[in-house]
């Protein structure tokens, strides 16, 4: 006999942040909503938390009491939707795509998540950007004449970063090749300050941080990004993430599906170096770059 959370879509865990996004800009309680539905006051929380579905009727009365805008209610029918025909799916299809909202999935299963485990082969993670790492990355790509995409993405990044350091923050653990580190994005003073905040995040309770070098012995399979996402120890529930361009996939079912980066996950932490040794590999390429001498801590 299957679990309740063994059903939990990546849609239908979605749609719950959604609205419960809606109902605290409505300022509401949970048990408010649940009594507007005649429904069970956890009813609500279940909902928010993707352990069950809604129905149509429900959803559309939820929307209404929120004042949901147009724009709000049609990605959380489309979420609704996805969720109702994910469950009849042919166990095969293994992907999703969400399209110019990718991204704000991504958010919410940060958010949410009790761990997070990110895969990076050749930039820093962005929750692990620093403000001028991001504007190097931008610098010269003549596609942003106002300036408006690399102030959202500084500022989306910067507030994701606070994540890290949050009451009850998810478990961070990062699997980094050598050439993240090596890159220059921007001048070397910006990258030795990347690496310099990358070795003080890595002493922070809740993250792990290790370095795959370029002198490792196996090189199969490390050229991959990916993230995976963790609910509450329940590995069934795992949503893997894989960016593609301008787009991103992704990846809840079939198990096999999943499994196969669950299984690549645990032969990288098998040839990275340990936590203490990636951070001292950190602080050495940062000094290397100002063409310092080694550090001796």
């Amino acid at each position: 006999m299957s679990t309740p959370s063994a059903t939990i879509t990546m849609q239908q865990r979605q749609l719950g942040n959604e609205l419960r996004k809606l109902r605290e800009a409505a300022g509401l309680k949970q048990e408010e909503a649940a009594e507007h539905l005649g429904k069970a006051h956890n009813k609500i929380s279940r909902v928010e938390n993707g352990k069950v579905g809604i129905a149509k009727a429900e959803l559309e009365a939820l929307l209404t009491l929120y004042r949901a805008s147009e724009k709000d209610k049609v990605w959380c029918r489309e979420l609704a939707k996805g969720a109702r025909r994910r469950r009849g799916r042919p166990r095969d299809e293994a992907a999703l795509y969400l399209g110019p909202k990718w991204f704000r999935a991504f958010q919410d299963f940060e958010r949410s998540a009790t761990q997070v485990m990110m895969v990076a082969s050749e930039v820093i993670p962005g929750i692990l950007q620093t403000e001028d790492y991001i504007r190097a990355m931008f610098a010269g790509r003549g596609n942003d004449p106002n300036g408006k995409a690399v102030e959202d993405t500084v500022r989306v990044r910067q507030d994701r970063r606070s994540i890290l350091a949050r009451e009850n923050a998810p478990h961070f653990s990062f699997v980094l090749s050598e050439s993240t580190l090596r890159r220059q994005i921007g001048d070397p003073n910006v990258m030795r300050e990347q690496l310099e905040y990358l070795a003080e995040v890595a002493l922070l309770p809740n993250v792990t941080l290790q370095v795959i070098p370029f002198n490792t012995r196996s090189y199969v399979d490390v050229g991959y990004d990916f993230v995976i996402f963790r609910f509450d120890q329940d590995t069934s529930t795992d949503i893997v993430y894989v960016e593609i361009y301008g787009d991103a996939l992704y990846i809840d079912k079939p198990p096999e599906a999943v499994r196969r980066y669950t299984d690549l996950l645990s032969q990288l932490y098998g040839i990275a170096l340990g936590p203490v040794e990636s951070r001292n590999f950190v602080l050495e390429a940062a000094d290397q770059l100002a063409g310092s001498k080694p550090r001796k801590d």
